[in-house]
């Protein structure tokens, strides 16, 4: 049985995938191939593999054309991922199966993908609505992290029963593997608060929240009334285009008591969400990550959009919401005293999206992929 496992994304989709592969290959009569977009893929997928203790894959780069690589250096990266897929549909034509890990890959079988079957291994919550989550009827098995998630999806009328499986979320095995690597500390011995903003504009709190925050972090801290460093690490996608110009900008920002991070692997692998002692920040799925060990939350609306009732917006249930800018560091002093009355609703709401057992998720997405295989 071949079975290629695509990254058509930044590597960020390694910390979702990899250790599902791996354990595939471990299965006998499958032979597992990784395909990857981005070349820093390639370091993250080593990383994985050291830290799980099992052998490397075999590893392709995707072909890619002069369209492409152009796609690419214009920051073009949505467009520069179809015209990949598009270009590489003999390629994957070769295999039994194709195990993705974004709804985009659901475009495969429209570009010509006919014989392997397409599965969807899900990565996020599931709180916010995504343009393309139509795509997941695209696939022939959709492995998902908990039953939040499939009741979502399947309400909606885009996955049946028979073809999708909880499996529980794989990046938590990946986590337990590499959470030894780095500690994250500051000069004055103080906690960190990260603050994590989505990259989608128009739900994003960063374009007008993000520097008055970092200001008054440093405010307090200068004042001596400070009781958290700040860690400032927006989603990965949030430097799609710019051509570095954000990074930059940003990384001005930085201080005794600020960090920011634009890229390292401690964005991706859940050093930060798993160390901070407070999470800030809008719809990322993330904050589910966080709340492996409920700790307080704070949420920022600054467009003070109507969310309650609202699905996509559940976890603002589980802190304070801001919706105001002169309230926002008053929230965040107040956030520990005020966690008691969130934390039963973390937990609930963090049982409902990634199921128990937290670990082994990674053998559970293997051992359903490798069934469906036989029956298929």
């Amino acid at each position: 049985m071949k079975i290629a496992f695509i990254y058509i994304a930044e590597p960020y989709q390694c910390y979702h995938t990899a250790s599902v592969a791996s354990a595939l290959a471990a299965i006998p009569g499958h032979d597992v191939v990784e395909y990857y977009s981005f070349p820093e893929t390639v370091e993250h997928l080593s990383r994985i593999r050291q830290a799980l203790d099992v052998p490397a894959l075999p590893l392709k780069a995707f072909p890619k054309s002069l369209k492409a690589r152009l796609l690419k250096r214009a920051r073009r990266l949505d467009q520069e991922r179809l015209v990949v897929l598009r270009e590489n549909i003999a390629e994957l034509n070769q295999y039994d199966a194709v195990v993705a890990t974004e709804y985009t890959g659901g475009v495969l079988k429209e570009m010509g993908l006919a014989g392997p079957k397409l599965i969807l291994l899900m990565h996020g919550a599931g709180d916010r609505y995504v343009n393309d989550e139509h795509l997941v009827r695209e696939f022939d098995l959709t492995l998902v992290p908990g039953p939040k998630v499939e009741s979502y999806f399947q309400d909606k009328g885009l996955l049946r029963p028979e073809t999708t499986r909880v499996v529980g979320y794989p990046k938590f095995d990946v986590f337990e593997a590499v959470q030894r690597e780095k500690t994250i500390s500051f000069a004055n011995g103080r906690p960190f608060a990260l603050y994590n903003p989505h990259y989608q504009r128009k739900l994003t709190s960063a374009s007008g929240w993000m520097i008055p925050l970092i200001r008054g972090f440093k405010a307090q801290s200068e004042h001596g009334q400070s009781d958290y460093n700040l860690v400032v690490a927006p989603h990965i996608k949030t430097f799609h285009r710019g051509f570095g110009i954000r990074e930059r900008q940003l990384k001005r920002q930085r201080s005794p008591e600020v960090m920011v991070d634009t890229g390292s692997s401690a964005m991706l692998d859940m050093t930060y969400t798993s160390q901070a002692a407070l999470y800030i920040g809008d719809v990322s799925s993330q904050v589910y990550e966080f709340l492996g060990i409920p700790r307080p939350c704070v949420f920022l609306n600054p467009r003070k959009l109507p969310w309650r009732d609202d699905p996509y917006f559940l976890h603002w249930t589980l802190g304070d919401v801001v919706e105001d800018l002169d309230d926002l560091m008053p929230a965040i002093a107040r956030a520990q005293e005020r966690h008691s009355f969130y934390r039963p609703a973390q937990e609930k709401l963090f049982r409902e999206t990634f199921g128990e057992p937290l670990l082994g998720a990674s053998q559970r997405a293997a051992d359903a992929i490798a069934q469906f295989m036989i029956a298929a």
